[in-house]
């Protein structure tokens, strides 16, 4: 069948790597900015006890597919401070946590070029990105220009649940009213983006650039239609699977 869309995933395909490291990095300086700003007395234990929570709810996402948005572990370790924990608070709490996230985010080599390239095949092109915030998403691929190539722009934030769960793969084939077959979803995980895509009927290429760690538990159960190495790939497999 004829592909006629594609939906790619951001961190780890389109975008570098990022890791815990970076997440200690964010826990520290949102515990600093809350001292600065709202009187924290104990900077460090802020940051210690909301790392805690950022990967229990990352454990239990994991378990029943649902998201928990990056105010829930904010607003349990601000109150669990003694600091507010209004609404206000918390979106300026979770714009500082993910300024070094959005400041240190990099572009794979080819990214432009590929999306430029699958586009100009008259493709539909969309995106989920599991993730905790949907205003991060926005802009990472704000900054890097690449925002406007995506429609839809899906979340697990906004959504509710994250990939795999194959209800986020069909809200955008049916904003389409596309067939399963004929589009690829890509993406760096085995289970959240391969697996996922299979589920519901489509094909997948998995990139492969900085091989995902967590996928050594699917390998033997988990198989990508294709696999990438660098992005430049990505447009001759497609041609192939269509006779655009």
């Amino acid at each position: 069948m004829t592909i006629h869309g594609i939906i790619f995933d951001l961190g780890s395909t389109l975008i570098h790597r990022t890791g815990l490291e970076l997440e200690r990095e964010q826990c520290r300086v949102l515990a600093d900015f809350a001292a600065a700003e709202w009187g924290c007395t104990n900077p460090e234990g802020l940051a210690t006890h909301l790392l805690a929570v950022r990967v229990e709810c990352w454990r239990r996402s994991d378990e029943d597919l649902h998201e928990h948005l990056a105010t829930e572990p904010i607003a349990d370790a601000f109150a669990a401070a003694g600091l507010p924990t209004d609404e206000a608070t918390l979106r300026r709490a979770e714009d500082v946590f993910f300024e070094p996230e959005v400041r240190n985010s990099r572009l794979y080599p080819g990214a432009v070029e590929t999306l430029e390239a699958v586009r100009g095949m008259g493709l539909q092109l969309g995106m989920i990105s599991n993730a905790t915030s949907h205003r991060l998403i926005q802009e990472i691929t704000g900054k890097h220009g690449i925002g406007g190539y995506f429609d839809p722009l899906v979340t697990s934030a906004q959504f509710g649940r994250i990939k795999p769960h194959p209800g986020i793969f069909t809200h955008v084939l049916e904003a389409w009213r596309l067939p399963p077959r004929s589009v690829v979803m890509i993406g760096d995980t085995l289970r959240a983006d391969i697996l996922g895509a299979h589920t519901v009927g489509m094909r997948s290429i998995l990139v492969d650039i900085e091989p995902n760690p967590a996928n050594a538990r699917f390998a033997g159960t988990t198989t990508p239609t294709a696999r990438v190495t660098s992005l430049e790939e990505i447009p001759s497999i497609v041609r192939t699977w269509g006779d655009r």
